[in-house]
């Protein structure tokens, strides 16, 4: 391991922690994409860059026994050993989601999804958790509380200023199940704000500790919307949408109707777009839409082929239609976004 980043260990109780208990392959997996390109910031804040591709993370410890993870990074469902990490017992992670999709295997047997908004908690870390990201990236904010490590005086002071670690639990732990919920404004923009102020790392410890006792105070007193019917799927309603989606796009440029999804399953429109839309945040006609679109300016940004041909491909007889579809997507005509896609590869 590089000094450098030894260095910046050694003086992080949380990275110390976590190391241990996750095996040598799965350590060599990050700290490869991290490399040299990690920092020690004023305020105890670790700030890391991973790729080439925007993607970080940053760590930040405001007390002993509170970790916080702020993070985007690419997606990938097979880390190396991420199957031989050990699970931590009373700890909480709670989750908020920033940026991409992703999909959770919750103890019930249940699928759980994580979007922009959607905040969950967990009382004990899972060590095999399956994770399945539908986006190329995902974006998220975590607060690690680790109980054994809050001392009798810390706890103290949580308690005066409303945090009481127990009666945490009793409200969230749900037999290491999770608690998952749609954030209030109120709530997102508290998670936004600490997360911003750890991006930056300017501030001094005193205020990302202030900073995470408001946030940890508005999730106990704010409206935190809670249904089984917007955040899970069973596991035949995960294999119906899995299987539309993987129609879609395959037959990119075939009308896949209503009609023929609810004869084939026996199951209502109406449901087949409530399940789809808890997995992929959209409707099936409106996903296939996006889809086609995406494909469209990428032949166009890729190839050289006609206007006509890859309107055609992507399931649009009329051009023109094509083209009033293509510039609301993206503020440009099929031909315009081809040439200013043409000359950023020029540059």
């Amino acid at each position: 391991m590089d000094e450098k980043i030894q260095e910046i260990i050694s003086k992080n109780a949380y990275m110390q922690r976590m190391i241990k208990r996750i095996p040598e392959e799965m350590v060599s997996y990050y700290l490869e994409k991290i490399k040299d390109n990690i920092v020690e910031l004023p305020g105890g804040i670790i700030h890391s860059k991973m790729g080439q591709n925007g993607e970080y993370m940053n760590f930040a410890l405001p007390m002993e026994g509170i970790e916080l993870l702020e993070y985007y990074i690419g997606c990938s469902n097979s880390i190396p050993g991420q199957d031989k990490a050990h699970a931590v017992a009373n700890m909480a992670i709670i989750h908020y989601c920033t940026k991409g999709r992703a999909e959770i295997i919750v103890g019930s047997g249940r699928y759980a999804y994580m979007q922009p908004g959607i905040m969950c908690i967990e009382w004990k870390q899972e060590a095999q958790k399956d994770f399945n990201f539908y986006d190329k990236a995902y974006g998220g904010m975590e607060i690690i509380i680790s109980l054994d490590y809050i001392s009798r005086e810390d706890g103290d002071m949580l308690k005066r200023l409303g945090i009481d670690m127990e009666e945490f639990r009793e409200a969230y732990d749900k037999d290491n199940d999770y608690y998952i919920g749609t954030c209030s404004e109120k709530l997102r923009y508290a998670f936004e704000d600490l997360g911003g102020m750890i991006r930056e790392g300017t501030a001094r410890k005193e205020n990302y500790l202030v900073s995470t006792i408001n946030l940890l105070n508005k999730i106990q007193t704010e409206e935190i919307k809670v249904s089984d019917r917007q955040y899970y799927l069973t596991k035949g309603q995960r294999k119906i949408v899995r299987e539309i989606h993987d129609m879609c796009e395959e037959h990119i440029g075939e009308d896949i109707t209503m009609a023929e999804l609810e004869k084939k399953y026996g199951i209502s429109g109406v449901s087949l777009n409530k399940y789809f839309e808890i997995a992929y945040g959209s409707t099936i006609k409106r996903y296939m839409q996006e889809a086609r679109m995406q494909e469209a300016a990428r032949l166009l940004a890729e190839t050289n082929r006609s206007v006509a041909d890859i309107a055609l491909s992507v399931g649009y007889e009329s051009q023109s239609k094509f083209g009033n579809v293509f510039k609301r997507k993206y503020g440009h005509t099929p031909l315009e976004y081809r040439r200013l896609n043409l000359s950023k590869t020029e540059e």
